[in-house]
């Protein structure tokens, strides 16, 4: 039986398969999102005597770390991945990005213990950055090599509802603590509870993980004895094309993602003057908004195709970031809820594609290792260090559209490497696509 075969007639159930992948990035974002909305108080509890400016950009800084990590995890567990197989990376990479984040809730402050609290704290961001350079890329090649030709589309951007879901529970939780607790409690302990409490939801990962098989792909190449024994080398030697053109795509994927989440909630208080809670208000409606519409363009890249969606969201971006943040700091009272639903439609148009353009463009025997190596080392330099490069290169100028330049220069890179690959949609997925690929 051949691939496209198998993988239409429903062998691996896509109900399973989307819920199982999705919760590895709802658990990973989930993370982000708490990490990002308790930032000042991390700064506060890790890096004492620091200005509140200072503050920000240590816990950015730790922040931006693992990020630096994540390529090294995509060659280590993308080449597994190509090895053992697409599931047991999956279990493997959940377990470690929770528990590291539970520990992260556990490590005295630096009052108690010191400068170890801040190398703990480093050390766990560390190991979350090695945990989600393998998770994303597995996630989203499982998906790939399991969906239906013709919905594939559609299926991978589940993905990025799980990945806005879990930043909505992370962030809410956080919101909830903040306005039930006193600030005194919040800053001594209840900071914590959100990072502890991301041991369930990755039990519940793991349990859906262990009842998939892996992908009728990965099978039938470990059927065929087909399975690349040094994906690492055959990668570099097969894929050069793919990995570049990747990279490039995700220069705007998660520079965009990563300034409108992580970014923007911070930006919202120090630079426009909303409070606390109306930031994540704003935050939270744009997020629940952007994930029906990522579904929806999904679904509509299996019709239309893949590229028009990915150049129709850059070209847009180019016009239209100035205007955007020129409105938000207008000192409108719907500036911030406009210019967030304006960015979070130009990003939607974006990453309701990608998931689905790029990983067919890999040879199958190294799709693992190329993808995620590719996603995750242009994540470390456009997506974790956003939020960073953009408050420095703030603070520097006093500058306050400096997110709208950034997000401009990621989009030209992702518009050079968009034009350079070819359309993914309805087309099958084959057992020997190396030719087409590199």
């Amino acid at each position: 039986m051949s691939i496209a075969s198998t993988k239409d007639s429903g062998t691996v159930s896509m109900e399973k398969a989307t819920m199982a992948t999705a919760m590895g990035n709802l658990v990973e974002w989930y993370e982000y999102g708490v990490y990002s909305y308790t930032a000042g108080i991390i700064g506060a509890q890790f890096f004492p005597g620091a200005s509140t400016t200072a503050a920000f950009l240590n816990a950015f800084a730790v922040f931006a770390i693992s990020f630096f990590f994540r390529p090294l995890g995509g060659l280590l567990f993308g080449s597994m991945g190509d090895r053992i197989g697409r599931k047991k990376i999956l279990t493997i990479t959940i377990m470690m990005m929770s528990l590291a984040t539970a520990i992260i809730g556990l490590i005295p402050d630096y009052h108690s213990i010191g400068i170890f609290a801040t190398i703990l704290l480093i050390i766990m961001r560390m190991v979350q950055g090695l945990a989600a350079g393998g998770e994303y890329g597995a996630a989203t090649v499982f998906m790939n090599e399991s969906a239906p030709n013709r919905r594939r589309g559609l299926f991978t951007s589940f993905l990025e509802s799980g990945v806005l879901l879990g930043y909505i529970l992370g962030s809410g939780f956080v919101a909830i603590l903040t306005s039930t607790l006193s600030t005194e409690a919040m800053t001594s302990w209840g900071w914590r509870i959100p990072f502890i409490c991301s041991l369930p939801l990755a039990l519940t990962g793991m349990y859906l993980r262990n009842k998939l098989d892996d992908t009728p792909i990965y099978n039938q190449m470990k059927e065929n004895q087909s399975l690349s024994r040094t994906p690492i080398r055959e990668m570099f030697s097969t894929a050069k094309k793919p990995l570049l053109t990747s990279f490039g795509c995700i220069a705007f994927a998660n520079g965009a993602y990563y300034t409108l989440l992580t970014y923007l909630p911070s930006y919202f208080e120090t630079q426009v003057g909303l409070t606390a809670l109306q930031s994540l208000l704003v935050t939270i409606a744009g997020m629940a908004f952007m994930m029906f519409l990522i579904a929806v363009v999904g679904m509509l890249t299996d019709r239309f195709g893949r590229k028009l969606f990915l150049l129709l969201a850059t070209g847009l971006t180019l016009l239209s970031a100035v205007p955007i943040f020129l409105f938000i700091t207008s000192g409108s009272a719907i500036g911030p809820l406009v210019g967030f639903f304006a960015l979070g439609i130009l990003v939607s148009l974006f990453v309701g594609a990608h998931p689905s353009a790029l990983p067919p463009l890999f040879p199958n025997r190294v799709r693992n290792s190329g993808y995620s190596f590719s996603y995750n080392i242009s994540t470390a330099i456009f997506g974790g260090g956003a939020p960073y490069i953009i408050t420095a290169l703030t603070a520097s100028t006093g500058s306050n559209l400096m997110p709208a330049y950034f997000l401009m220069g990621c989009a030209i890179v992702a518009i050079t490497a968009i034009l350079l690959i070819p359309e993914t949609a309805k087309k099958p997925i084959t057992v020997d696509n190396v030719k087409q690929a590199s």
